[in-house]
């Protein structure tokens, strides 16, 4: 009995030992990452260590309009036919927050729902899209600009945006070869991919696939720590997460919060909005900003707010995780009248006592912060000494070269997919096929000559318009984040995206005119042959130019789809087959001369048809007999027309709608839906 108690009080001992050295130690780290802190407008990031950044908010405000305000909404308000306070009107969604945060020190900011967590952290990194800010953000004592936060500062969101169908390393690799100085060679890019995976211990799923709902994959807290590393690969002094626990049990929240208090240890800057972590999680914090409306509750160590608390008069219950408590402590409860207004008064309260000179001083939000020279407040971000773009971010080429690989590694990694466009492609190919076998060039089949060519131009380049919205809308949630985050340009992406599709465009063409072609019984021609296939080839590169145009143009997916079948339904109406072009109305002559239905249509009958002789029976002689293929195309005015206008139309409209899609990628904000 003696041996066990000897036994467990060394133990204890130990335990107390250990927990006092780490402590120190910890304590030592914070002091000398807070000494190394640098003029950061006189150390660009290199390729070296991460240099030291304090971060300093003062009398931060962020005001936003009320509502969405449109242009003809201002236009009247110009012409005093709508109010002025009606686009006017603002709401605070920040006022008067004020903070330091060093290097080395990770900061918690804690608050329920539209506390202004997320809002504080897109404003201090220069995220906010509307609403005016007033107040000041320094990084250390210089006011931030983009670019000190894009060469600096890294930022995941809430929500993961990767690739399912590659696996850890090559989300890794690809990002590092976009994101990472051109200077860094291969085994450098490959090095620092490999530090960021044993750092954020991600050595046991490095090699297997991201996943979604459809794929499986790594797990959630997997997926977070990737997104984490993919901005980690920079190296950042300065890192901006917004809430990057939630979705995730409490094991893993609580392993991947240890991991960031151990990256903030090697001299970096965390900031994280979270929302109600448990206890064990909130000793991991350094510092706390406690927000509610707008307002800071508190700010100080983490360690401090309990006590802090307690002498306003709230000691935290026993057994209760203290964040939970003073979280729902500083919350509006408007489930009544009564409720709401004494849940009011105690945030009123809170507010009000906080902001008192002596409370922010004890609680260090003005002890030790940074306090710039005139000098420095006043300076312009142009005299900052930053490095040039061109010798920081790879250029267009590179950028190209590792999308092109990225979209070609990810499409064939789908092989599912792949397979099913295939089997649609060919299945398609065979229906029409069976439908039209064999024709012969007699009277009888003289409209079943145009009716397989019609359906040829119209049926796959018809189903896919659809498939390719969808799935151009699901990459937007990669390009607006990636494009946000300088990993590269809308060219890079335009060309890269247009240039892999092509093989795979061109195998399922493949796939759609050989069995029709030769099932159909058309001419044996090898000249005639490479002529239909071009001409397909080009009519459905139109469709998947009108479907990315749409895409692009186009807010939403239904709106998207609506605008493009809409266009592709005049063009079917007006592509000569169901309406002699002749017979169309003037005023609607346009429609046809726009139409890439039309013009693909009508090649096709000119390749095909116009070389045919038609066999004619005494009696058909005797009545109307339509003999060989100009006489044919005369019935559906073709008759003037040539192979050369058809492909000359086609490769117009492909520019045409190419074009619009540039301009779209680069004028309007590929914003995802949830996120509009």
């Amino acid at each position: 009995m003696c041996v066990c108690v000897c036994v467990c009080v060394c133990v204890c001992v130990c335990r107390m030992t250990e927990t006092d050295s780490t402590q120190e130690l910890r304590n030592a780290m914070s002091i000398e990452s807070s000494q190394v802190s640098v003029d950061i407008r006189h150390k660009p990031a290199v390729k070296g260590a991460h240099e030291a950044v304090d971060v300093h908010v003062q009398g931060l405000t962020y005001r936003v309009p009320r509502q969405r305000v449109t242009w003809w909404q201002h236009w009247l308000a110009d012409h005093s036919l709508l109010p002025r306070s009606c686009i006017d009107e603002t709401r605070v969604v920040l006022n008067d927050v004020t903070f330091t945060v060093r290097s080395g020190q990770m900061l918690a900011i804690l608050g329920s729902s539209g506390s202004g967590k997320t809002s504080l952290l897109d404003v201090i990194a220069c995220r906010n899209k509307s609403g005016k800010v007033t107040g000041d953000v320094m990084l250390n004592g210089v006011t931030r600009t983009q670019d000190m936060l894009t060469k600096r500062a890294a930022y995941v969101r809430q929500d993961d945006r990767l690739m399912a169908s590659l696996t850890v390393r090559e989300t890794l690799m690809f990002v590092a070869q976009l994101k990472l100085p051109k200077s860094f060679g291969d085994d450098e890019i490959k090095a620092r991919v490999d530090s960021v995976i044993l750092e954020l211990g991600l050595m046991e799923p490095a090699d297997t696939r991201i996943g979604n709902a459809e794929i499986r994959g790594i797990s959630g807290g997997e997926r977070r720590r990737v997104s984490i590393g993919i901005q980690m690969l920079i190296d950042p002094s300065l890192l901006f997460l917004d809430e990057p626990t939630s979705g995730l049990d409490s094991f893993t929240a609580s392993h991947l919060v240890s991991t960031l208090s151990h990256m903030a240890r090697n001299r970096r800057t965390i900031l994280m909005s979270i929302h109600q972590p448990r206890s064990n999680i909130f000793e991991l914090f350094d510092l706390v900003l406690l927000m509610s409306g707008g307002r800071v509750v508190y700010f100080g160590e983490a360690k401090h707010m309990v006590h802090y608390f307690t002498r306003l008069g709230f000691p935290c219950p026993q057994l209760t995780n203290p964040c939970d408590y003073y979280v729902d402590l500083s919350t509006l409860d408007p489930t009544s009248e009564e409720t709401e207004e004494s849940t009011a008064e105690v945030v009123r309260h809170l507010q009000q006592v906080y902001y008192q000179d002596d409370v922010m001083e004890a609680n260090g939000v003005m002890s030790g912060s940074i306090k710039p020279s005139k000098d420095d407040r006043r300076g312009s971000p142009g005299n900052l000494e930053l490095p040039d773009d061109g010798d920081i971010y790879p250029g267009l080429r590179r950028q190209f070269s590792v999308l092109f690989r990225r979209w070609m590694r990810s499409i064939l990694e789908d092989w599912p997919l792949l397979g099913v466009r295939s089997i649609q492609a060919l299945a398609m190919s065979i229906m029409l096929g069976v439908v039209y076998w064999q024709l012969q060039p007699n009277q009888s089949s003289l409209r079943d000559h145009f009716g397989v060519l019609y359906m040829i131009s119209v049926m796959y380049p018809y189903l896919i318009v659809v498939d390719i919205i969808e799935t151009c809308h699901k990459e937007r949630k990669l390009l607006y984040f990636e494009t946000q985050d300088h990993l590269y340009s809308i060219e890079a992406y335009y060309f890269a995206k247009i240039a892999s599709d092509l093989p795979f465009h061109f195998y399922f063409i493949v796939l759609y005119v050989i069995p029709v072609y030769f099932m159909a019984g058309m001419p044996a021609d090898v000249a005639v042959f490479f002529q239909v296939f071009a001409i397909v080839f080009l009519s459905v590169l139109c469709s998947r130019g009108l479907a990315m145009m749409s895409a692009s143009i186009m807010p939403t997916f239904q709106s998207s789809c609506f605008f493009a079948q809409t266009l592709f339904s005049l063009f079917i109406m007006s592509a000569g087959f169901f309406i002699n072009l002749d017979n169309i109305l003037a005023e609607f002559t346009w429609v046809s001369v726009v139409s890439y239905l039309r013009w693909g249509f009508e090649g096709l009958c000119l390749t095909e048809i116009k070389p045919l002789n038609f066999t004619c029976t005494d009696e058909q002689v005797k009545g109307s007999c339509v003999a060989d293929g100009e006489s044919a195309l005369q019935l559906y005015a073709f008759g003037e027309g040539h192979t050369w206008q058809a492909l000359t139309a086609l490769v117009s409209t492909i520019a045409i709608f190419l074009g619009l899609m540039f301009v779209a990628l680069k004028l309007i904000p590929q914003q995802p839906e949830e996120h509009s």
